[in-house]
């Protein structure tokens, strides 16, 4: 757009030098708008790119694709997952663990070729921890994206997402925890804890953290073809980069859980669907009947987008802040505490991230470094004074170029969060609530306004589907 209002000023001089006047002053106004449009910027993106959603929006509603009616109201209910949109693709896969005692919750996107399944693991607080072990932990982190976003990358991993919520604690953890440690019920500090528990548990919080990995069965193609082909030779070598997975997880310090079985995986899904089922879901698992949910009931049953930033969904409604801009200024390693700490509503917290390829990496930090040479070179040659900010930006150019050199991972990632809450009212103080939190922590977000039903399959569910797919010849 600013290269058309360009075209467009010069053509205005053209016209001027040749007389036309009245023509003249049309194509400078046209220029004008055309360069003011592809400049402005609109809740983060510029106006030329809010056209394409606009478009989509409003085809979405001509068509009545903006609703969805699942459960009893498909063509084929109860036979498999059934889900809106892209989503319709993914069909349950039959694996289990190596041991063969385990089933495992795989996910096989029959369209995109992928197939997605989800590690659970618990946290240690970094915040409490000294700066010794902070950097140590760090460091083990830093080893784990490099092997995510090599060996395992090439073998087929294309994408991964650190997927946490915080949920309503129904069951309450704490009062069963109490039940299950205690030796002595009969004592004034047994009850007293007792009662401590029972009064918090209506609006106790838990926290789950989850890690979301996917495959391309294309780059597993031998391997899958060594094991026989079909169904069952796919979930036999995922199963093998599972493990490894889970055992590079556990030594980056990570207390590792399990990988989520079928029906814990459809548990998740339709706890993020349907928020008023949680209670029940976590109530029976307490209880000691069958945990999780049947894997073809982990869809929705009715969907909708309402007005331009909402979507609903069963009892829920949600809203997905797009995270476009970090921090400026230098951070400490505790900096997303305001971020992850408990929240007092329904979120989700998803940060999606995809494995640049060394060649296009090479290639990328190749053209950085020309373009800030070039840069340095105008200005010196126009005399011209450089800033800290661009002095400091050439320095983060030549870091990313050794840090590659030295032979780390180049990555491109999406911070996404979603708020979900069963009222439109609840569901706009719970918004407000973290966008204060992300200025707390230095960034700025803003809502996916005009998909809301992309922007809550993105960041509300643990499927990893935050990035736009990478293009070009090296990818």
């Amino acid at each position: 757009m600013s290269t058309a209002g360009l075209a467009g000023a010069l053509a205005a001089l053209n016209l001027a030098i040749a007389g036309h006047l009245p023509e003249a002053g049309g194509a400078l106004a046209g220029g004008i708008a055309a360069i003011t449009a592809g400049l402005l910027r609109i809740r983060g993106r510029r106006a030329t790119e809010w056209l394409p959603i606009v478009i989509g929006a409003l085809r979405q509603r001509a068509t009545r694709q903006d609703r969805y009616r699942g459960a009893i109201f498909s063509a084929h209910p109860g036979e498999h997952l059934d889900m809106p949109g892209p989503l319709a693709g993914y069909v349950w896969l039959p694996a289990t663990t190596l041991n063969g005692t385990t089933e495992l919750g795989l996910l096989h996107h029959r369209a995109e070729h992928t197939v997605t399944a989800v590690l659970t693991y618990t946290g240690h607080s970094l915040v409490l921890a000294d700066t010794g072990d902070q950097q140590r932990r760090l460091t083990d982190w830093a080893g784990l994206l490099n092997t995510l976003g090599g060996e395992y990358a090439e073998h087929g991993l294309t994408h991964w997402a650190m997927w946490s919520r915080t949920v309503p604690d129904a069951g309450s953890r704490a009062q069963r925890h109490l039940i299950e440690r205690a030796t002595d019920t009969t004592s004034r500090a047994y009850r007293s804890l007792a009662a401590l528990t029972a009064a918090g548990a209506r609006t106790a919080q838990r926290a789950e953290h989850y890690l979301v990995v996917v495959f391309d069965v294309r780059r597993l193609s031998r391997e899958i073809a060594s094991a026989g082909g079909g169904d069952a030779a796919v979930g036999v070598v995922i199963a093998e980069q599972l493990a490894g997975i889970a055992s590079a997880v556990r030594e980056a310090g990570v207390d590792v859980v399990e990988w989520l079985t079928p029906r814990g995986y459809a548990a998740v899904l339709r706890t993020q669907w349907d928020p008023a089922s949680q209670p029940s879901v976590d109530l029976r698992a307490a209880g000691g009947g069958l945990d999780g949910v049947q894997p073809a009931a982990a869809g929705p049953t009715a969907a909708e987008t309402v007005g331009w930033g909402t979507y609903v969904h069963d009892s829920g409604r949600s809203r997905t802040l797009w995270v476009h801009e970090m921090p400026r200024t230098p951070v400490g390693m505790t900096w997303l505490s305001p971020l992850l700490t408990p929240s007092g509503h329904r979120r989700t917290i998803s940060l999606t991230a995809q494995p640049v390829p060394a060649a296009l990496a090479a290639l990328q930090s190749r053209r950085e470094r020309v373009a800030k040479a070039g840069d340095e070179l105008t200005k010196r040659k126009m005399r011209l004074l450089r800033t800290a900010r661009e002095v400091a930006e050439g320095h983060s150019v030549e870091q990313i170029d050794r840090e590659q050199a030295a032979g780390h991972t180049r990555y491109r990632y999406a911070l996404l969060i979603t708020v979900t809450a069963l009222t439109d009212d609840a569901l706009d103080r719970a918004v407000l609530a973290e966008q204060r939190r992300l200025v707390r922590a230095g960034c700025a977000g803003v809502v996916l306004n005009g998909e809301p039903d992309q922007a809550f399959f993105a960041g509300g569910l643990p499927l990893a589907r935050g990035l736009a797919r990478m293009r070009g010849p090296l990818t």
